[in-house]
């Protein structure tokens, strides 16, 4: 247990901090413009993809940036937000409370929970059924569930709050 237990973390440490430094890099650039920023690399991504988690209540260029890297592993969706929030001295929760609401941040781990799962887990589906279509399909099914399930949530609750 220890020996494969230590193998996973190593694993899965290596892709989280990779993935983290590329999110960093994405953040930086181009150069010249401030870190983490609408204007950059990782910014522009976020807005393009923004407008879909609107009716979710968590339409944000960092809140789908967040998501979009999710899919590497479901545990760089934190240190996304980390920083593109640049939550150092502040922290993230200080962040989190800043820019969301309770409403639109239970969505956001809604959506987090029930969408796609990470890279692995599509590998493993492909090798499994070996089939593109089923992969491809259970891709868009939790994609679309996760954004349905928080839509929901986000609209209802919503309806409760005065």
């Amino acid at each position: 247990m220890w020996e494969r237990g230590s193998v996973f973390i190593k694993k899965a440490g290596t892709i989280i901090i990779a993935a983290i430094i590329l999110i960093w890099a994405l953040s930086n650039l181009p150069i010249g413009v401030d870190y983490a920023s609408k204007e950059s690399l990782i910014g522009r991504i976020g807005t393009f993809v923004a407008p879909v988690f609107k009716p979710a209540g968590f339409g944000t260029w960092e809140a789908s940036v967040a998501l979009i890297f999710g899919i590497i592993a479901k545990e760089v969706v934190v240190g996304t937000l980390g920083v593109v929030y640049n939550a150092g001295e502040t922290g993230l929760e200080g962040a989190i409370l800043q820019h969301w609401n309770s409403i639109s941040a239970y969505a956001f781990m809604i959506m987090t929970l029930i969408y796609i799962p990470c890279i692995a887990v599509i590998g493993a589906i492909k090798r499994e059924t070996n089939s593109w279509g089923w992969t491809f399909f259970s891709i868009i099914y939790s994609l679309a569930l996760g954004w349905i399930i928080s839509v929901l949530f986000y609209q209802i609750a919503n309806l409760f709050v005065c």
